[in-house]
């Protein structure tokens, strides 16, 4: 599922100017199937970076949901204010 190459050629598609030109001198459905890829991707774009941020920050979450870890943020947001000040 993780296809690393075929996510390589989908940049080499874009940064070689392929999809450009092919954009510009495609016909109507050409043109309709890479608006509809882009924005797939798009979509596929926010839901990565949800999920990243989910999976690499799942321990500050996990401890903001305690009343301690509630309570050690605050402590720490205070301790970082006084040292500002």
């Amino acid at each position: 599922m993780l296809d690393i190459d075929y996510l390589e050629r989908v940049a080499h598609y874009f940064e070689s100017g392929d999809c450009k030109f092919e954009f510009e001198n495609g016909e109507e459905e050409r043109r309709l199937l890479i608006i509809d890829f882009l924005e797939h991707l798009m979509d596929l774009g926010e839901m990565a970076d949800e999920l990243a941020t989910k999976l690499i920050f799942k321990d500050a979450y996990a401890s903001l949901t305690t009343e301690e870890g509630a309570a050690s943020a605050e402590a720490a947001v205070a301790e970082e204010k006084g040292k500002k000040q």
